[in-house]
Order: structure tokens, then sequence, then C-alpha cells
């Protein structure tokens, strides 16, 4: 009889201090066991320290305690147990074809994607400008104008948020450089003799930009989706300047520092995108990649303000007309940002 006693105690200390000896790995495979042995009951006591349990140990073991308190009816436990499911996996899908239909049912009714997402990107592409109407100083370089694509640099910050179904509203916050060139003939003749002079420049121009991006987005994965963007823009002018090499005026060519042409410009430049691109998960973070045309709707240079006294007098150039577009290709990071809850069927 003693040795009987002393079994029975071996045994039920050897219970209770399981989950204190035991690893995760053979917590949860003793937890597993005793959920396919239908013994339910005993689940939230061998899973009731999950401390020192791995990401996706604590997944197993929340989804087995989901599943124990749906067939034990306590759909309180069964709320509680899957919002830490969802808590400790933002991205943990159900697997309709192996899950039971109760489980993907509870899942189903809570909001499981992110609320939105913060992020920034970098880019770099072409602008090229469009003589709208042609402004000159000598008659000889009426129509001889010709302007040249130049590189451009954008970067800065961009919000994310589903709006409805596959839409997502994608606004954004953007430094960009933009540079391009413009050559023409002067045509003059001074008291030197030199004739045939020409017109050199490079504008470089800062602007903020300011863009409300609309996505929509293929696919249903969680790693990787494409999408199609377009969206209506406006951009602050910050800084113009214009470097400018003349020859024909005298013996030698004429060049200086930048001339500030900034009074010169419209402050405000209106513009259309539409572009393409993917999003591709790596762990928690969300990479980016897009191409984008940018149209320009309206004149960067305001007609009241066309004459800059130093580029007329010391250059002999004018200001023309222009109209930008542009071509750029960006790479972003961003951080999706989840609320799990349990939603309102009402």
């Amino acid at each position: 009889m003693k040795k009987l006693y002393t079994l029975i105690l071996l045994t039920v200390v050897a219970y209770q201090t399981w989950g204190q000896s035991s690893s995760p790995a053979q917590t949860l495979r003793l937890a597993t066991s005793t959920y396919e042995q239908g013994r339910l009951h005993e689940l939230e006591k061998i899973l009731s320290n999950l401390t020192d349990f791995t990401v996706e140990q604590k997944v197993a073991a929340y989804k087995l305690l989901t599943q124990a308190y749906i067939y034990l009816e306590e759909p309180k436990k069964a709320d509680e147990a899957m919002l830490k499911l969802l808590e400790t996996s933002h991205y943990f899908e159900v697997n309709k074809d192996i899950d039971p239909a109760e489980f993907v049912a509870l899942y189903n009714t809570f909001r499981t994607n992110a609320v939105y997402s913060i992020g920034m990107k970098l880019g770099l592409g072409t602008v090229a400008p469009l003589v709208m109407t042609d402004y000159y100083t000598a008659s000889g370089s009426e129509g001889t104008g010709k302007f040249s694509p130049g590189a451009s640099f954008l970067g800065g910050l961009f919000f994310e948020k589903k709006i409805y179904r596959n839409f997502v509203a994608s606004p954004e916050l953007l430094f960009a450089a933009r540079k391009f060139k413009s050559q023409s003939k002067l045509f003059t003749r001074d008291i030197t003799g030199i004739s045939d002079g020409s017109i050199i420049s490079t504008y470089k121009q800062n602007w903020i930009d300011l863009n409300a991006m609309v996505q929509y987005v293929f696919g249903k994965s969680s790693t990787f989706k494409t999408f199609i963007t377009a969206g209506p823009g406006i951009s602050y002018n910050i800084k113009s300047m214009k470097q400018t090499v003349t020859t024909g005026l005298s013996e030698s060519s004429i060049s200086g520092p930048d001339i500030d042409i900034k009074d010169s410009m419209s402050p405000l430049l209106y513009s259309v995108s539409v572009g393409a691109g993917f999003k591709l998960r790596i762990g928690s973070i969300i990479v980016h990649g897009e191409a984008r045309f940018i149209q320009g709707l309206n004149n960067i240079i305001d007609k009241n303000a066309r004459t800059n006294i130093e580029n007329v007098l010391d250059y002999g150039d004018q200001l023309n007309d222009l109209g930008v577009s542009s071509l750029t290709g960006n790479l972003g990071v961003s951080l999706p940002i989840f609320k799990p809850a349990k939603l309102n069927n009402k």
C-alpha cells in the first residue's frame, strides 16, 4: 500500500512540475497530444505559461487554445485566444482546406489587415521640359532654342490606408530636385565682329511635392503584391537657379554665379501621375518598388515676372514658357501598423 501511495504522489508531483521542467517544444507536443485525445479542459493549464515560447510556438499554442474554447462553447475565451494569436503574428492566415470551419469563421470576425502603413522612399529619374511659347532677346534667336532632359532626385514620406476593397489611399510628401538644360543661338553682332553666338543654360530647381495617389492592388498574398497607381499632385517651388554661359556678346564667353530666378517662376506646379509597382514583405517590413510618369499641367514660368534683369542684360537670355514632365523610379520601405480587434457585425 505504501508503494502505491508513493507512486501516486510521484505522479502528481511530476504532472505539476511538467510545465516548469519541460521545454516549450515538449509542452507544445503534450498540448497537441492532449487536444487530439479530446481532453480539452486540460489545455488551459498545460499552456498557462508561454514566456519562453518562440513566436511560432506561441501561434501554435494560441491556435490550440482557440479551437479548444470553440468546442467547449466558451466564446469569450475563444475570442481572447484568437486576439492573442493575431497580436503575436500579424501575418497569420487560416488554411480553409485544413483548419476547422468554426476556427475559420471565428478568424473572419476579426480585423486582421494593417490599419495603415507609414514609409519613406527615394528615387531617381529624368525631367523633360517642353517649350510652350518661345521668347528671345535677339531677333536671330527665334525658334533656335532646344531643351534637353536632365536628372531628377526625390525622397520623402508616404502613408497608406485601405479605403475600399483593393483600393488604397497613398498620399505622399516629397522633396524633389530637378535639373534640365537649354541651348539657343544668339545670332547677333557687336563691335567685336563676333557672330553666331550661343546661350547655354542649366536650370536647377527644388520642389516640395504633395501627391494624392490612389492604388489598385492585385493579389491576396501577404508576401508579394503588385499595383497600379494614379493621382493628382501639387508642387511648391522652393528654389530655382539658372547657370548660363553666353558667347557672342564679347570677345570671350560670359559666365558667372548661378542666377536666382525663383521670382520668375510660378510658385505652384499642378500635375497628374500614373505608375505601377510591387510590394514585397521581408519580415515585418514591406519593400516597395515603383515606376511613375508625371505630367505637369501648367506653365512653370510666371508670365508677369518673366524678365530677370541679370539674365537679360548680362547673358542676352529670356525665359520661355515651359511645361515639364518626368519619368521616375523609386524604392521605399514601409512599416504596417496592426491593431487586431473583434469586428462589430451589427
